[in-house]
């Protein structure tokens, strides 16, 4: 692996980065992400977003239950883009998913 990601943690800026999640407007709910990883993975999402959270790739919005968005995008466009996920370019509008 280039990077020192789990899996876990690669999907969470993956679904970050598809929702466009780049900034506190538009951040992405952490019971949404615990919903969709439930059955996914065994291990703990709280782990895995505070690894996230010290490697500067996201950020969290002090909510009731946080809120996350992507802080550094151009920095998770090379970690996704190198683990063969299919990403934008930053600066992009336009995205087609084909997974």
């Amino acid at each position: 692996m280039p990077c020192d990601l789990s899996d876990m943690e690669l999907q969470i800026l993956y679904i970050l980065y598809r929702n466009t999640c780049f900034n506190s407007a538009a951040s992405y709910h952490s019971k949404k992400l615990k919903k969709i990883l439930r059955n996914k993975f065994d291990d703990d999402i709280d782990t895995a977003l505070s690894h996230l959270q010290n490697k500067a790739y996201i950020t969290a919005v002090r909510k009731q239950d946080p809120k996350f968005y992507i802080s550094t995008i151009g920095k998770a466009y090379v970690v996704l883009k190198s683990h063969g996920k299919n990403v934008t370019p930053p600066g992009r509008s336009t995205t087609h998913h084909l997974d």
